[in-house]
């Protein structure tokens, strides 16, 4: 027999009103977990929010106090002889916590049951069943079965995960955040963060989809990590082809021709690299003309399934309209993108590089360098891109013409902007650290300091180390 969970608990509803008038002290640990709407019974949740309203005001919590607020509740009953009796039935605090607890589960008990009857309701309506199905995942990996995050967290808290990255980052364990397997790239960007909107333009040619795809490569390849590209230009087969190239130093020439299954030697390298490729958690969606809505929801599903690392997405501009979109312009329907872009990356914490083209303008230009400006079609991707890059090959210079390609950070919200050359190996679709750049000189010695946590542990905001 298969038990059941009832989706109301209104002891639990009540223990958690009775217990904060009981203590108020309370109010800030239950309240950055529990919110009025999670109540089912009316009452409690309007004394719920009372409570929270006299605390921020600064006033006593009792039953007096709150019927001065408000006499009568909406139920009917009056404020006091309701608010006593609730009162009077929790004597103790002790078990707050797991009253609150229980409040929020069978809030989203009560979720999961209306999502039900929705998804039934849904299954009768008469519109193309691709958008019911993607209505129904949106709503599905909408519900949180973890614990959600408090609202509010001390200074002290936030301080915390800074001084574990400087930590770690003294004792040589890298960048902050994801490497691209490029030493100058990675010296320049400081990793790829979670959250954060990495933008990489460039004009065709240029090698944007190689650099992207490249980055992805080498967190699941090499370090095994796992990202999610969303190929809305090339077919699965294309990148995969691409990517052995890269992996095997084999040609993409003789690849796509099969010669290089006549070579032993290239077929030793094929299939050492195929060993690897296999077991990486490179997953590809090689669907066109996807809507951000339909990305989201297969980036929250797969996230959901396995988390993964990284987000590539290839590439904005082909990213299609919205069904029924009433955007006057296409500039006007990059911007809302590009805000669900950044709305994404922060919802599932990963770093979502997206490729973008830049306008033809450039090419009539004097001075063929190409700028932030140049981004085709919305500034607003420039305001909500964390990191953007520009590829730019001079094909009249000898550095471009052997596949030199400059990459220039023209915005970077955590660090300085700059620029440093790659090397572009068409031949095996893929670019390499440039081995006409100084080599990086290793860091003098540190002073010994006093342990990161130790500093972290003396800390007291409003006040210094």
């Amino acid at each position: 027999m298969i038990n059941t969970r009832p989706l109301v608990a209104e002891e639990a509803e009540f223990g958690v009103v009775g217990a904060l008038m009981h203590d108020p002290n309370l109010i800030e640990s239950i309240g950055a977990q529990v919110s009025p709407h999670h109540f089912y019974d009316p009452d409690a949740a309007e004394l719920y929010g009372m409570i929270l309203g006299a605390r921020s005001a600064g006033r006593p919590i009792d039953p007096v106090s709150l019927s001065d607020i408000r006499f009568e509740l909406k139920s009917g009953e009056l404020t006091i002889p309701r608010a006593s009796e609730i009162m009077l039935s929790v004597p103790s605090v002790a078990n707050v916590k797991e009253y609150a607890r229980i409040v929020v589960e069978r809030f989203k008990a009560r979720q999961i049951s209306e999502m039900g009857q929705s998804i039934i309701d849904m299954a009768y309506q008469a519109r193309p069943i691709a958008g019911i199905i993607a209505d129904v995942q949106q709503a599905a990996l909408s519900l949180n079965s973890d614990d959600d995050e408090p609202d509010v967290i001390t200074l002290s808290e936030a301080l915390g995960p800074v001084i574990d990255e400087m930590d770690e980052r003294f004792n040589g364990k890298g960048i902050n955040g994801l490497s691209t397997g490029l030493a100058d790239l990675d010296n320049l960007v400081q990793g790829l963060r979670g959250s954060h909107v990495v933008i990489i333009a460039g004009r065709p040619g240029t090698g944007k989809t190689t650099l992207g795809l490249g980055i992805a490569e080498h967190l699941t390849i090499r370090n095994g990590k796992s990202a999610l590209v969303f190929s809305l230009e090339m077919s699965g087969k294309e990148l995969s082809k691409r990517s052995l190239a890269s992996s095997s130093t084999v040609t993409l020439s003789n690849i796509d021709t099969g010669k290089a299954m006549g070579d032993g030697e290239q077929i030793q390298k094929i299939t050492c690299a195929v060993s690897k490729m296999r077991d990486a958690d490179l997953r590809i969606c090689q669907k066109g003309g996807l809507p951000l809505s339909r990305i989201r929801n297969i980036a929250r599903f797969q996230h959901k399934a396995k988390p993964v690392d990284l987000v590539v997405i290839d590439y904005i501009g082909l990213i299609a309209p919205e069904a029924g979109s009433r955007q006057q312009n296409r500039n006007l329907e990059l911007g809302a993108i590009s805000r669900g872009i950044k709305a994404m990356a922060k919802e599932l914490n990963v770093p979502v590089i997206v490729l973008a083209q830049l306008n033809r303008s450039i090419e009539t230009r004097t001075t063929k360098k190409p700028q932030m400006s140049d981004l085709r079609d919305s500034g607003e991707i420039e305001q909500d891109a964390d990191i953007i890059m520009i590829a730019h090959r001079d094909a009249d210079s000898e550095l471009g013409k052997s596949g030199v390609t400059e990459i220039d950070v023209v915005k970077h919200r955590h660090s300085s902007t700059g620029h440093c050359l790659l090397q572009h190996q068409g031949e095996f679709a893929r670019f390499a650290n440039y081995a006409g750049t100084r080599e990086q000189q290793q860091a003098a010695a540190q002073p010994t300091r006093r342990s990161s946590r130790s500093m972290l542990d003396d800390f007291k905001p409003g006040g210094s180390f």
